[in-house]
């Protein structure tokens, strides 16, 4: 199913689920969801121009982790250690690299292997999220990681961030949160939408919000690249070398 067609049905099934303030917040996620789609497309574009030159500011001269003194490094790529969701990860995977394993494993299927149904379950897209900033981060834990492949992702993690309005100087604890958070609530109302079926009477208040979905077709429609495809293409080459 397209992100239009799931458009439509969610405007349909929204008045008994969600008031106008959480049915606005929605759009608003699919709005940033197209505004992420739009930056990763021109990071993609623009790694097809000239796949020799490195796109990096601090690979040039630092490999990994290892060359790069912590004290030399800008904030963002400071390992941040703090209590993870509940049931974002299981108690076996208990320490950094089996953190960085599951989460690497989770962006990967969302991301890239399952990338077709982005669109279809937007709320999996959101909370998965979380996982990349948890790879990201626990990535800085470990100092083979290579600093261009960090950098990669800190691009596609800011775009990422995009989505929820995020300030890219953040902290990964403050962002992994709030996509989390957000994630379970887009769930129950997927999971509410998906068992309402009956058609509901047209009455003004839904005339209103398909005129406001009507006029995000249009920017919608011109989304369809991968949302994640460009932000993941790192996280895709640091995957493939710890298998």
């Amino acid at each position: 199913m397209s992100l239009i067609s799931l458009v439509n049905k969610f405007s349909r099934a929204s008045t008994n689920v969600l008031n106008k303030k959480n049915f606005f917040e929605t759009i608003k996620i699919l709005l940033a969801s197209t505004i992420i789609i739009l930056v990763c497309t021109s990071f993609l574009q623009a790694a097809k121009k000239d796949k020799d030159k490195k796109d990096c500011k601090y690979c040039e001269k630092y490999e990994t982790l290892e060359d790069w003194p912590e004290s030399e490094r800008p904030t963002a790529f400071i390992y941040e250690e703090f209590d993870y969701p509940e049931g974002m990860f299981t108690k076996k995977q208990n320490d950094s690299k089996k953190k960085q394993a599951a989460a690497g494993l989770k962006v990967y299927q969302r991301f890239v292997k399952n990338k077709g149904s982005l669109n279809k379950y937007q709320h999996l897209m959101i909370r998965d999220m979380a996982y990349f900033e948890a790879l990201f981060n626990e990535m800085l834990n470990d100092k083979k990681a290579n600093v261009e492949t960090l950098e990669g992702l800190k691009k596609g993690r800011e775009a990422m961030r995009m989505s929820l309005q995020i300030s890219p100087k953040a902290k990964t604890s403050e962002a992994v949160l709030k996509f989390w958070a957000t994630g379970k609530m887009l769930k129950v109302t997927w999971q509410q939408n998906k068992k309402k079926k009956k058609k509901s009477k047209i009455d003004p208040e839904i005339a209103e919000r398909a005129a406001v979905l009507s006029d995000l077709k249009t920017q919608i429609a011109t989304a369809k690249v991968n949302a994640q495809r460009a932000a993941t293409i790192e996280a895709q080459k640091k995957i493939a070398e710890a298998k």
